[in-house]
């Protein structure tokens, strides 16, 4: 003996209303959020612009970074080529901005990570292809 299901025509009629209700809130509270971040765009970059009368000139490039020693170590030769990667993606930032900014020295900071943390980070890096 079959048993048939049959669905209430009120009942989904009123599951659509709430679709169409809930569809329709979030259309509308994206676009209200796009509006919001246009607006907010325009105004910063009309408080950005005004500060600005004239474009300040090309900066030149940076001259290319001296080479390392041969002698170093493998792990300080890393360390110095990141910390040149750093500098050179700030000043290269910064030659834009035109804020005069400088780095004046860079030093390690020291890690409180703990020794089961440190291991496992460096045998995930170790195994990378």
């Amino acid at each position: 003996m079959y048993v048939t299901a049959s669905i209430d025509p009120q009942v989904m009629s009123g599951a659509g209303i709430v679709f169409a209700v809930g569809f329709g809130i979030v259309f509308i509270t994206l676009i209200l959020l796009i509006l919001v971040l246009t607006i907010q765009a325009k105004i910063f970059q009309a408080v950005g612009s005004r500060g600005k009368t004239a474009k300040a000139p090309a900066a030149k490039p940076a001259p290319a970074p001296a080479p390392a020693p041969a002698a170093a170590p493998a792990a300080a030769q890393e360390d110095e080529d990141e910390i040149a990667a750093v500098i050179a993606a700030v000043v290269a930032m910064m030659s834009e901005s035109g804020n005069g900014l400088v780095v004046r020295s860079v030093r390690r900071v020291g890690s409180n990570t703990p020794a089961w943390s440190a291991s496992g980070r460096q045998e995930y890096v170790n195994t990378r292809y």
